[in-house]
C-alpha cells in the first residue's frame, strides 16, 4: 500500500466543558473540567491513523519548550515517528484554548507559534520521491508554508508519482483575499481538496456545495470533497459527478473537535485501499462519527475493524 505523508500544524490544546457563555470584562465564570491534549491538524489525523492501525509519516513544528515535549511524547506514546518533528528554539509551541459549550460546538482561540515557521525546507526531498499519499494539513495557519511554497511541495510530491491532498484551517478573520494567497496557488497540484463547508465558502464566496465545488475545480483541484458536519460530506469528483454522503447517526456529540482530522484519516485509509470517492468519504464519516462521542481529537476512535462493523450496523442521517 503506498505510504502516508501528512505535513502541518501541531498545537497543545486545554479543552475547557462546558462553556455556554464568555464572561463580561472583569467577570468570572466557571466550568467543570479542563483536559490537556495535543491537536492541529496533523497530529489529529496521524493519531488517528495510529488507533486505526495505518503506519504514517507525520512533518510538523514544535518549540523547545515544554509543550514541545509533551508532543513529542504523545507522538512516541501512539508508535508515531518523531524524525520529522522540527524543534524550534526561537519559537514556542502552538497553543490552543478549546472552549466546548453543552452542545458539543467549539470555539477557539489560538498562538500560532511554532507552525507559522514550518517551511519546506522541513520536508527533505526523499520524502516525497517514492510516490504514496502527501498530504498537507493546516493551510492558512503555516505563514511561511502556505501559497506558493506549498504548491512548489505540492507539485514535487506529484512529480514523484504522489496523490496530494490539501485541508485548511477556517480563519474567520481572513479576508477572501487572504484565502486565495494561501490556497489558491496550491489547488492546481491538488489530488483531492478536502475543506469544511466555511472554508470552502470563505475561498470560494459561493454558498451551494456544488457551485463551490465547481469553482475550485476550475481553479485546479482535480477531486473535492466539503466536509458538511453533521450533513456528511459532498463529492464532486474529476468527472464531474456529484454525491451527497450522509454522516452515521450517533447517540450523543460529546465534542466536534478534531472531527474533520478524524474524517480525513478515514479517508485516507480508503485511498490508500484505493476504494473509489464515495466509499472512501463513507469510511472518513465513519471514523469522524466516533471522534465526536469522546472529549479530545482522537480519543474516540477505534481500531478499523471496529469501524467497520459500526458502518454496517449505524443508520445514517437523514438530512439532505
Amino acid at each position: 500500500m503506498p505510504e502516508i505523508l501528512i505535513v502541518g500544524i501541531a498545537t497543545v490544546d486545554a479543552i475547557a466543558r462546558p462553556i455556554d457563555q464568555f464572561p463580561s470584562p472583569g467577570g468570572l465564570l466557571f466550568f467543570d473540567k479542563v483536559t490537556f491534549a495535543t491537536g492541529g491538524c496533523a497530529v489529529n489525523c496521524s493519531m488517528a491513523l495510529a488507533k486505526l492501525g495505518t503506519a504514517c509519516a507525520v512533518v510538523t513544528r514544535v518549540g523547545r519548550d515544554v509543550l514541545g515535549d509533551f508532543v513529542v511524547a504523545e507522538l512516541e506514546r501512539h508508535n508515531l515517528p518523531t524524525s520529522g518533528v522540527v524543534r524550534d528554539a526561537d519559537a514556542s509551541t502552538a497553543f490552543t484554548f478549546a472552549a466546548v459549550g453543552s452542545d458539543g460546538e467549539r470555539r477557539f482561540l489560538h498562538t500560532v507559534g511554532a507552525n507559522a515557521k514550518i517551511c519546506r525546507a522541513d520536508v527533505p526531498s526523499e520524502r516525497l520521491a517514492g510516490g504514496g499519499i502527501v498530504f498537507v494539513a493546516g493551510t492558512m495557519l503555516m505563514d511561511t508554508l502556505d501559497g506558493e511554497e506549498t504548491a512548489a511541495l505540492l507539485a514535487e510530491a506529484r512529480s514523484g508519482g504522489a496523490t496530494t491532498l490539501l485541508d485548511t484551517v477556517y480563519d474567520e478573520s481572513a479576508t477572501s483575499e487572504e484565502w486565495r494567497r494561501r490556497v489558491g496557488p496550491a489547488l492546481a497540484e491538488l489530488d483531492y481538496f478536502i475543506p469544511s463547508y466555511a472554508e470552502a465558502r470563505a475561498l470560494t464566496g459561493r454558498d451551494d456545495p456544488p457551485a463551490i465545488a465547481r469553482v475550485l475545480q476550475a481553479d485546479g483541484a482535480r477531486h473535492v470533497v466539503i466536509k458538511l458536519g453533521g450533513r456528511g460530506v459532498f463529492c464532486c469528483d474529476a468527472d464531474g459527478r456529484e454525491a451527497l454522503v450522509p454522516a452515521f447517526q450517533v447517540d450523543e456529540v460529546v465534542d466536534t473537535t478534531g472531527a474533520g482530522d478524524c474524517w480525513s484519516a478515514g479517508f485516507l485509509i480508503g485511498l490508500q485501499s484505493e476504494l473509489p470517492i464515495e466509499q472512501a468519504a463513507r469510511l472518513g464519516n465513519a471514523v469522524a462519527a466516533h471522534g465526536v462521542q469522546a472529549p479530545g481529537a482522537a480519543t474516540g476512535v477505534k481500531s478499523l475493524e471496529s469501524v467497520r462493523e459500526f458502518m454496517r450496523q449505524a443508520p445514517l442521517t437523514r438530512e439532505t
